[in-house]
């Protein structure tokens, strides 16, 4: 059965896997003849081999006592979600009664980490857009404030993920945690927009005047500020290492939209909101005067 074995997933698996070792697969190849038909190496044969091999050898491919037997496939230069199929193929093998085969070693333990991490995916995002809005509603002394705050921040997450399913980038352990660090990029981003926006509000500026000072002034710090993040994290991206260079284009992708969302989606948002009272509602020492919607009358004027 284990000769049998290795050879049919070292033909199933030929991208993945680069050679099955174990005694047995030892033996087959010195027994077998180039040219005549393949025959599985007697019980006999292997055990006079185990027995002759070094201690090491003896332990690293059996148990002494015969009920463990280790078959070590190397595996090619792949992505977990290749090794994933390699696995839940090995589990899935109808073995002789009173034979059980189980994968293990590091390939299991990386795909089943990215497979907890894909599985809760969705749910790390959620949970550090709520504890995000929670402390921001806390700090910002207001349920408008947290949300507009809030609005970039999703729309960044969601067409962001919209990017990296269409440009392929396979998740990984690294990547799949991108998600809530996106969360806490484009929270500070749009967190020092809205606050510099309520100073200028303070100083007697009206919602136009007060984000135009607020782009102005802050603009181009943020934007620096933003680009060296993308600089930092896109360096990344050109590491020999697959797991590295995804998790940079990754991070440095989302991290992109997510100051384009700020930068254009947040400040209308804040105008408009404010307009209506509820942006520096509770934060300015004087009344501000009703809103009234006011229909524009410059394009008859302009005809």
């Amino acid at each position: 059965f284990v000769d049998t074995f290795t050879r049919e997933q070292m033909a199933k698996y030929s991208k993945e896997l680069l050679v099955g070792s174990s005694i047995v697969a030892t033996v087959s190849d010195l027994t077998d003849i180039p040219g005549a038909k393949h025959i599985s190496p007697a019980a006999a044969d292997v055990q006079q081999a185990w027995d002759l091999a070094p201690k090491d050898i003896q332990l690293s491919t059996a148990s002494p006592n015969g009920e463990n037997f280790n078959i070590a496939f190397l595996t090619r230069p792949t992505s977990l979600e290749g090794q994933a199929v390699v696995v839940d193929g090995i589990r899935q093998t109808e073995a002789p009664t009173g034979i059980k085969v189980t994968p293990s070693g590091l390939a299991v333990v990386g795909v089943g980490l990215l497979q907890n991490l894909e599985a809760n995916l969705v749910q790390l995002t959620w949970l550090a857009v709520g504890l995000v809005f929670l402390f921001l509603w806390v700090r910002l002394r207001s349920l408008v404030r947290a949300v507009l705050s809030m609005v970039p921040v999703l729309i960044a997450s969601g067409v962001a993920t919209i990017a990296i399913y269409l440009l392929g980038i396979e998740l990984s352990p690294m990547t799949a945690v991108g998600g809530p660090l996106v969360v806490a990029t484009c929270t500070e981003f749009t967190s020092l927009i809205l606050l510099r926006y309520i100073e200028e509000r303070q100083r007697g500026l009206e919602p136009r005047e007060a984000i135009d000072i607020t782009a102005g002034r802050t603009g181009r710090a943020f934007i620096v500020s933003a680009m060296t993040a993308i600089a930092g994290v896109g360096v990344i991206a050109f590491s020999s290492l697959p797991l590295l260079a995804n998790f940079g284009l990754f991070v440095a992708l989302k991290i992109a939209i997510a100051l384009i969302a700020a930068l254009t989606i947040l400040p209308p948002l804040i105008v408009w909101a404010d307009k209506r009272g509820w942006v520096s509602k509770g934060m300015l020492d004087r009344p501000e005067a009703p809103f009234i919607e006011v229909p524009d009358h410059r394009a008859d004027v302009l005809s």
